[in-house]
């Protein structure tokens, strides 16, 4: 959840991502997390990759599913983000917003791409372990609630076993690989 934060005074969303100087334009107790309403302070700065994001001073007690993130993590969320509207045509006209709650399902959705017309696809980040039938849990939860989800997988999701799932079940799979993103980024 680092790049969102909830503005204590007001209750709006803050992304960090949107800020051009954030410890310039953000008071020290202004940012709350917006699922708990617990304190954030901000970690790293803005040439630091991945780029700086918000951090709770204590674990977040929310009962939103959501876990820790690395800096890949991060880095990924940020970089779909900023470039899939320019890599998928059809997505010209969506609204991107990054962790995006779902309250029914108390999910926090990495990358989603909000649709005029009320569409949403999820895009879903994924680099620790996770099995083909917990892919399939989590895809049906979304499928439930009427949103397309297209996940990523790198590093310990990136297994043969969820590949196929993944084009078994949504014909696609998007394989992430940081070091080489990394490098292709700094050319």
């Amino acid at each position: 959840m680092p790049f969102i934060g909830k503005d204590k005074s007001t209750g709006d969303r803050i992304n960090i991502l949107h800020l051009e100087d954030p410890r310039r334009e953000l008071t020290k107790d202004q940012v709350v997390c917006p699922y708990c309403g617990s304190d954030m302070f901000i970690r790293g700065h803005l040439r630091s990759k991945p780029t700086i994001h918000f951090v709770h001073k204590d674990i977040c007690p929310s009962s939103y599913k959501s876990h820790p993130e690395s800096p890949e993590h991060l880095y990924f969320k940020e970089y779909l983000a900023k470039n899939l509207v320019t890599e998928f045509s059809e997505y010209s006209e969506a609204h991107v917003e990054l962790e995006f709650p779902l309250d029914s399902l108390k999910r926090i959705i990495d990358v989603a791409f909000k649709f005029p017309n009320g569409w949403i696809v999820a895009h879903e980040v994924q680099l620790s372990s996770i099995t083909p039938f917990e892919l399939e849990e989590r895809t049906r939860d979304y499928k439930d609630e009427g949103i397309d989800v297209v996940w990523w997988l790198g590093k310990d999701a990136n297994t043969i076993s969820n590949r196929d799932w993944c084009h078994e079940n949504l014909s696609e799979c998007f394989v992430i690989d940081y070091e080489i993103l990394q490098e292709q980024t700094l050319l």
